[in-house]
Order: structure tokens, then sequence, then C-alpha cells
């Protein structure tokens, strides 16, 4: 019962995703939308993308969390262009 124990202890630890780092979130048709690669730079502004495909060229504010509650800093005032 204790090596069972002791397996099971080790292989949940392999298990956890912790600190999982992400390139930031945007809402895109009303969903979260990860975004594949980080747009934002060193600023001190919040952080905002514009899809090359969209032709309406709807500035999305970009957020730190898939809940898209706290906006991601390291803007420069003009919204990054992105190809995704």
């Amino acid at each position: 019962m204790p090596i069972m124990a002791f397996v099971l202890a080790v292989g949940l630890a392999f298990a956890n995703k912790a600190n999982v780092q992400s390139a930031g979130w945007v809402e895109r048709n009303g969903v979260p939308y990860e975004l594949k690669s980080d747009p934002c730079t060193s600023g001190s502004e919040n952080c905002s993308v514009i899809f090359a495909n969209d032709p309406s060229g709807t500035v999305h504010p970009v957020y730190m969390d898939q809940g898209l509650q706290q906006l991601k800093p390291d803007g420069n005032g003009t919204p990054y262009i992105i190809n995704e």
C-alpha cells in the first residue's frame, strides 16, 4: 500500500501545468481567443491589437487572463497589427 501511494504521488506531481504563460487574450466574436505570439513590448500603456485579416480594423484590447478581466500592460499606445 505505501508503494502505491508513492507511485500515485509521483504521477500526480507531473500532471500539473502550473505557471503556464500566455501571450495574451482578446475577445473575438464574443469569445476569448488566445494569441499565438506576444505582440506587446515594453511600454507604459495597455496593449491592443488589430488583426490584419479583419476588414473592419477593430481594435482589441489584450488581456492577461482568459476571463478577460485584467488588461495587459506593455503597450506603446498604438495597436499592434498581427497576422493570426
